[in-house]
């Protein structure tokens, strides 16, 4: 029984330390000539000549069958709907941050940010990511490597989906806490 409590206690701080995986910054490919990064997300596609505008053009893209509706579309730094941006520039190279209402996951369960840098010179002429659910923020940036046209031009926020519902989880260190005090409690009524 000496070493139990040991075990019982490296088993206690295991379960203290949960990870938790989160998304990070997606660069989308290729990026030889045009190059454009945005946090969290899950997945980023390309398209050229194209704006990605609608339902269609993204179900096309991300091979889905879902109902995207516009939340918001920015043309500059600010915010329209349930979606906003603050840049340091708006053109050819752009770094800032994307921010999205958090009534927005009350409605919809998946989201997709759209960029759109104009046609001609360069490829590709339009970015697309999937958020991360559940997110309201992040780092966005665009950079035209070589080639000409390609100015940033428009940000669109797109929903789709029921919501997630979330489900509070019992703490799992407090219950593994109680167990092992109860096994104890029980050993040490049983020796005596």
């Amino acid at each position: 029984m000496s070493n139990s409590w040991k075990i019982n206690v490296v088993s206690v701080l295991a379960a203290m330390c949960a990870s938790v995986a989160n998304a990070g910054l997606i660069t989308c490919e290729p990026d030889t000539q045009r190059v454009a990064t945005l946090g969290d997300a899950i997945e980023c596609r390309t398209q050229n000549s194209i704006n990605l505008n609608d339902s269609d053009d993204l179900n096309a893209l991300f091979e889905t069958d879902y109902d995207w509706m516009k939340e918001g579309e920015l043309t500059g730094e600010g915010a329209n709907d349930l979606f906003s941006a603050d840049t340091d520039s708006w053109g050819t190279d752009v770094t800032g941050a994307w921010s999205i209402d958090e009534s927005f996951w009350d409605n919809y369960g998946r989201a997709i940010i759209t960029m759109h840098v104009g046609q001609g010179g360069g490829d590709p002429d339009a970015f697309a990511w999937m958020i991360t659910p559940g997110e309201t923020s992040g780092f966005f940036s665009y950079e035209r490597v070589s080639g000409k046209g390609g100015g940033l031009s428009n940000m669109f926020l797109f929903g789709s989906g029921q919501p997630n519902v979330r489900l509070p989880e019992p703490n799992v260190a407090l219950l593994l806490v109680i167990g092992l005090f109860s096994i104890y409690f029980t050993r040490r009524r049983v020796s005596c």
